[in-house]
């Protein structure tokens, strides 16, 4: 089932860790760097802000699809997020982004 989650439980849904996305591409797959730049953006303000994201390849466009990237925190903790597809809407990629815990 997937979460919608407005801008005001943003916070609360990184206790889950779960936050959406919604990215728009002309092919089958987003960029390893777009993904990378949603995670700043959509994480970063929630984390005291984070100094890289690294993805080590593109997502493809296709329900279901994983990819296993890694953010550094503000704070300079490392930590990993798994991104998933959710859906595809014509050139709309819509993926989940978690961020476990760390400890």
């Amino acid at each position: 089932m997937r979460k919608l989650l407005a801008p005001a439980l943003l916070g609360a849904a990184l206790l889950t860790g779960l936050t959406a996305c919604d990215f728009s591409v002309g092919g089958t797959k987003v960029a390893a760097s777009d993904v990378e730049q949603q995670i700043k953006d959509k994480l970063g303000s929630q984390l005291g802000g984070i100094t890289s994201a690294t993805c080590p390849g593109d997502l493809k466009g296709e329900i279901g699809s994983t990819l296993t990237c890694t953010m550094v925190t503000g704070d300079g903790t490392s930590r990993t997020v798994n991104v998933t597809v959710t859906s595809v809407e014509g050139s709309q990629v819509n993926f989940d982004m978690e961020a476990p815990p760390v400890g």
